[in-house]
């Protein structure tokens, strides 16, 4: 019965919803939120865990943004086109011309925080800003991201191989592997292949997408995390971008040399990101698969949708965009709230008591107790002493531009 009723609702949302109405109001409503016109910059309403206090937003943070609006303006040109340059201004703030790369905070004499799947996600939405306004400064900042930085993260030595994550010394982490930078630079240089060097670029993204294809997937075909630093044990999470991404990826190094072995491997991860009694990716501890959903955040989410999005493109397979338009109708539901913006986690039991009802109300797991995210709450220092399920919940850029993303790409 409750599967039935479950049923019932998503046809009854998939007749109501409108995904470009969605993105459009959704990305309207973040300007009006979250921009500081005055400073230009993107500013939390409140402290939170992707904030700098209330100065600003960090870099991936503003960058997100600004790619909810370049999927904006292949929707709806006429009005984002127009505005790509504002807020592609607004990032300038964290670029070094010395490092040629986007700084993880906003630039200064000695920053030395630099990571290199920011700078991929940033070569990325240069070439697709490119590509739909001409503006030959996105191309030109591309390929000097590409060139003078992103290479240099490149580990040849295949122990273990793969990108680093990021730059600073005396962090661990930062000489991690991981596949969000390696499966990033891998379309990072795909999308410059179109336009600059296209045999090198594209042997190039080959030995990345090989390495993550060889050296970082499951049995599923799902893509483990990548390896920690120093020891380099593989990290066991699978995150729905780091499938998401291989998937774009594989799928555009087939469409620009027409070798089927990439595209077969992307149809293998696209078949174990949908199969919800196979992958980690959906809750499996609802006992019910038809209410699995992706157990994920919505800032991640939007790179697998664009992933399966670009794999029934190519394949004519509508199962891939089944999926995503079935999660993106779960979002829009569950997770957005009554001011009209969206909370972080997909996993409602995470976020407040009214979401945890929900969550009993669809599964019929009515034993799941309240296990309060502190990402989803205040970072005030007034509110720093509570406990965490006592903080005030807070909303994000970051959940917020990543939802825009997910419902833009479903509008194309």
């Amino acid at each position: 019965m409750i599967a039935l009723l479950a049923l019932a609702m998503t046809a009854s949302m998939d007749s109501q919803m409108n995904h470009s109405s969605e993105a459009e109001r959704l990305t309207d409503k973040i300007i009006s939120t979250f921009y500081d016109r005055k400073d230009k910059i993107w500013k939390p309403q409140k402290a939170s865990s992707e904030s700098v206090g209330m100065q600003g937003y960090t870099l991936w943070t503003s960058l997100l943004a600004w790619q909810a609006m370049i999927e904006g303006a292949k929707v709806n040109p006429e009005k984002w086109k127009p505005k790509l340059g504002e807020f592609y201004d607004v990032l300038e703030q964290y670029y070094s011309k010395d490092e040629h790369a986007y700084a993880a905070w906003l630039n200064f004499p000695g920053m030395d925080d630099f990571y290199y799947d920011d700078n991929v996600w940033a070569v990325i939405a240069c070439m697709e800003a490119y590509e739909i306004t001409g503006e030959q400064r996105y191309k030109a900042r591309a390929l000097d991201i590409f060139d003078h930085f992103v290479v240099k993260g490149w580990d040849d030595s295949n122990a273990p191989g793969g990108m680093r994550w990021g730059t600073k010394l005396g962090y661990e982490d930062r000489a991690d592997r991981t596949v969000s930078a390696t499966a990033g630079a891998a379309l990072a240089n795909l999308l410059l292949a179109k336009f600059d060097d296209p045999a090198e670029r594209r042997a190039w993204s080959k030995r990345a997408l090989d390495w993550i294809n060889s050296k970082v997937r499951a049995d599923s075909g799902l893509i483990y995390d990548g390896f920690k630093a120093p020891g380099f044990e593989r990290m066991p999470t699978i995150w729905t971008y780091n499938t998401g991404v291989p998937i774009r990826a594989s799928v555009e190094y087939y469409r620009q040399t027409g070798n089927k072995k990439y595209l077969n491997w992307a149809k293998k991860m696209g078949d174990a990101s949908i199969d919800r009694s196979l992958s980690p990716m959906f809750d499996g501890a609802v006992s019910d698969h038809e209410n699995r959903y992706w157990y994920d955040s919505t800032f991640f989410v939007h790179y697998l949708v664009d992933g399966l999005r670009e794999l029934s493109l190519v394949t004519k397979d509508d199962r891939y965009t089944k999926e995503s338009r079935r999660e993106a109708l779960y979002i829009y539901k569950y997770i957005k709230d009554s001011d009209g913006l969206y909370f972080r986690s997909m996993r409602l039991w995470q976020i407040d008591e009214k979401r945890l009802k929900l969550f009993h109300q669809l599964t019929g797991e009515s034993d799941r107790k309240l296990s309060p995210d502190s990402s989803e709450r205040s970072y005030e220092p007034s509110e720093m002493e509570k406990p965490v399920g006592e903080r005030e919940t807070v909303k994000t850029l970051l959940a917020n531009a990543g939802t825009a993303r997910m419902f833009w790409l479903l509008s194309h």
